[in-house]
């Protein structure tokens, strides 16, 4: 290839990375038998990014016999000890993208646990029919994420820490799936405010694929995808009121995690 060649495609090379922010560039050239050649500017083209949304499962059993101090143990009664699936949705805005970034998140969750109801005379006794418990976890969380080795080398490691506060909304059935209703006449339904503290770490797997990912973000604006483990303190237990059922835990999660 000629000396005059070269740098035509070198111009045109330059010209496409320049242009790589803002679309996905791809341009053509021909080599010395005039036969055309597609290429694609080296490097990584990635969307603006705004907001993250992170899918995420674990085991959860909600503390609530910590509730009484006399020994009585309601929940591991009806329920019994074992852990039970959680599953949380979290969407979060991205407020600072600076050395790291900071968001706001909204979390909601689900889980529910089934046992034998106690018959209806509120006694002990406990009847073939089943009771359920229900707990839909909503919080508010400020999240920092250290993603500046992400952003500068595409180093896949992102830790997180996360601090806020919560409001689970819960609920208990009795066997015939009406709301319970205990012998001083309360309603087995209703909410506790809390707080949590929660670290974590994202592994991304652009790599795994690059194509892919590149596809990923040019066609839905997914900027990283990243597998995600997370470990928190849930203290729900009603924030000093008294008398709250207390529906937190210590538990881990693994799920997925998109920025977008």
């Amino acid at each position: 290839m000629s000396a005059a060649r070269c740098i035509a495609a070198g111009a045109v090379l330059a010209a496409g990375l320049l242009l790589a922010p803002c679309a996905r560039a791809q341009f053509s050239m021909t080599d010395d038998f005039g036969a055309e050649i597609n290429a694609e500017p080296t490097g990584h083209y990635h969307s603006p990014k705004h907001f993250t949304v992170q899918l995420t499962f674990g085991p959860y059993r909600p503390d609530v016999d910590s509730e009484f101090s006399t020994g009585r143990t309601p929940y591991a009664d009806y329920f019994g000890n074992d852990r039970h699936l959680m599953t949380q949705v979290e969407v979060a805005y991205e407020i600072y993208q600076k050395i790291g970034t900071v968001s706001l998140g909204l979390n909601v969750g689900y889980f529910t646990v089934s046992g034998p109801s106690p018959i209806a005379d509120h006694s002990a006794i406990l009847s073939a029919d089943k009771s359920t418990l229900m707990v839909v976890p909503v919080s508010l969380s400020a999240i920092y994420r250290f993603d500046y080795y992400l952003v500068r080398d595409d180093f896949p490691l992102v830790p997180h820490a996360k601090l806020g506060l919560d409001w689970d909304y819960w609920q208990i059935t009795d066997g015939n799936g009406q709301i319970a209703i205990d012998s001083m006449g309360g309603r087995g339904r209703g909410g506790t405010f809390g707080w949590h503290a929660a670290v974590g770490l994202a592994v991304v797997i652009d790599k795994l694929d690059p194509d892919a990912a590149k596809d990923f973000d040019t066609e839905m604006g997914v900027n990283h995808s990243a597998l995600v483990f997370e470990y928190g303190h849930y203290d729900v237990s009603g924030l000093g009121e008294s008398d709250r059922l207390h529906v937190g835990d210590n538990t881990w999660t693994l799920g997925l995690w998109f920025e977008f």
